[in-house]
């Protein structure tokens, strides 16, 4: 029998672990998801957005006063929008629902704030009565 000089527990290298590199997976999904979040409130707010513009004309058409025109401007506006939040609600999406949300916030505050947005006026005038 030969026997080498070396042990074979010596010949062999250190095995090394592996350095991940880039971002962690949960991390990752997490950005994923805030990402789907974004574009949902981008492509639900103005559907929301408009279906609350028809009902300000619905209203002026009734000749109802300011103030209640107001009132359900921002009622449908609300509710349109919280019924297609309910969506990543119940698909158990956290992330999603609450970077959709945060989005639609910004893009109305970014309508009132920088764009002088206001349901009535920017669309339909001052009223006629």
């Amino acid at each position: 029998m030969l026997r080498s000089s070396r042990s074979w527990r010596r010949g062999r290298t250190a095995i090394s672990r592996r350095r991940r590199r880039g971002l962690p997976p949960a991390l990752k999904k997490t950005l994923v998801e805030a990402v789907y979040g974004v574009l949902f409130a981008v492509f639900t707010f103005p559907v929301a957005l408009f279906i609350a513009e028809l009902g300000v004309w619905v209203m002026i058409v009734w000749m109802q006063p300011y103030d209640v025109i107001m009132g359900n401007f921002y009622l449908v506006l609300v509710m349109i929008q919280a019924l297609f939040l309910l969506i990543p609600a119940y698909n158990k999406q956290p992330v999603r629902l609450i970077v959709a949300a945060l989005t639609a916030y910004v893009i109305w505050s970014i309508l009132v704030g920088i764009a002088e947005f206001h349901p009535i006026t920017s669309m339909f005038g001052e009223l006629p009565y």
